[in-house]
């Protein structure tokens, strides 16, 4: 059965999607009396989903500014999110691919199999919760679970531009086969071809390049 959404859960993902279609200009407001006459509901939800929004990075909220529309991120991403995210993760990964167990393998098949079935229905949401837990597997594997908290800061501000990349792949399998590449590599043990494919692949660099090229030829 499908779990009943809370009625703030309700209103992220109303929101979130109209601000994913673009439905809201960027640095416009969001005022919480607005919403919860349009929402039939108190402020305290339309606060909560606010906050929640503002921490997956599509909204910002600025002292005595109130909640805006957050920008588009493409270059906070290429020069400053991304190479975040790779001085974490690969150093996540040097200390735990040593370590991998097959029931960690596992754990990583797992989200996998959530990505395939998230890729099939084209669920941007789902697609991107299942590929950033994919990458947040690995800090949790090398023990870095009290980085956990910095690495989802980081990937929050992230949220909105990876979909709009995803979006522009008509088939979303080929989303999946680049993590099931990615996958295999680790699988394989050699860290050190490891931690370059990670960067690359979060780069959007080389190994995603050929992931994509192998993915077309056996279309």
């Amino acid at each position: 059965t499908t779990p009943v959404r809370s009625v703030r859960d309700q209103i992220v993902h109303r929101l979130r999607g109209e601000l994913l279609s673009g439905q809201h200009t960027p640095g416009s407001r969001m005022r919480e009396e607005g919403l919860a006459e349009r929402f039939g509901v108190s402020r305290m939800p339309i606060r909560n989903a606010l906050q929640q929004l503002v921490h997956e990075g599509l909204l910002v909220a600025k002292r005595n500014c109130g909640v805006t529309v957050a920008l588009p991120p493409g270059e906070v991403v290429t020069g400053l999110l991304n190479p975040l995210r790779v001085q974490i993760e690969t150093y996540a990964l040097r200390l735990c691919l040593p370590q991998m167990t097959p029931d960690r393998f596992d754990g990583l098949q797992s989200i996998i199999e959530e990505m395939a079935s998230a890729c099939r229905r084209k669920d941007d949401a789902t697609v991107i919760d299942s590929d950033f837990a994919f990458h947040q597997f690995l800090l949790s594997a090398a023990g870095l679970d009290d980085i956990v908290p910095v690495w989802k800061g980081v990937t929050a501000r992230m949220r909105d531009f990876h979909i709009q990349g995803n979006r522009t792949h008509p088939d979303y399998g080929v989303i999946l086969f680049v993590h099931e590449t990615l996958l295999g590599v680790f699988r394989a043990g050699d860290v050190d071809a490891a931690v370059g494919d990670l960067a690359s692949h979060i780069e959007n660099g080389e190994f995603n390049k050929k992931a994509i090229q192998a993915w077309n030829a056996r279309r």
